[in-house]
């Protein structure tokens, strides 16, 4: 099977640097399926679901905003973060739910902008972790 290479950097560092058989990502137009010699692209990602597959395996991250880039030789990944479902404290994302819903419904002195960020970021985090 062919693969490609996908590294994937957040603000702590490199997170992923393997090959992989598929992407399939959320950019800010369409949901993309990366597959080896994909045209070279480059494009703004949304807080989504990804999913690589593997070895014949897929699996399942909620990433936040960053960059994509589809070169020649692989992909790269420029994420405000990424985590897995087993890396998922849906206790803290349940939190941030409710926070970020509780900002919203404030008359008064909030962020809207930061706030809907926050929310689209939790439901995002509880999806992956409940999605069976």
């Amino acid at each position: 099977m062919k693969t490609f290479l996908l590294e994937i950097y957040t603000p702590y560092g490199k997170y992923f640097d393997r090959y992989v058989e598929e992407l399939i990502i959320q950019t800010e137009e369409y949901v993309l399926g990366i597959l080896p010699n994909h045209t070279p692209l480059i494009a703004k990602v949304k807080t989504s679901k990804m999913e690589i597959i593997q070895n014949g395996e897929k699996k399942c991250y909620a990433i936040g905003e960053g960059l994509l880039n589809v070169k020649k030789d692989g992909v790269v990944l420029l994420l405000e973060s990424i985590e897995s479902k087993e890396e998922i404290d849906i206790e803290r994302a349940k939190q941030a739910k409710s926070r970020a819903e509780e900002r919203l419904q404030a008359p008064l002195n909030i962020d809207v902008e930061r706030a809907t960020k926050a929310l689209i970021r939790a439901n995002n985090r509880i999806s992956i972790y409940e999605d069976e």
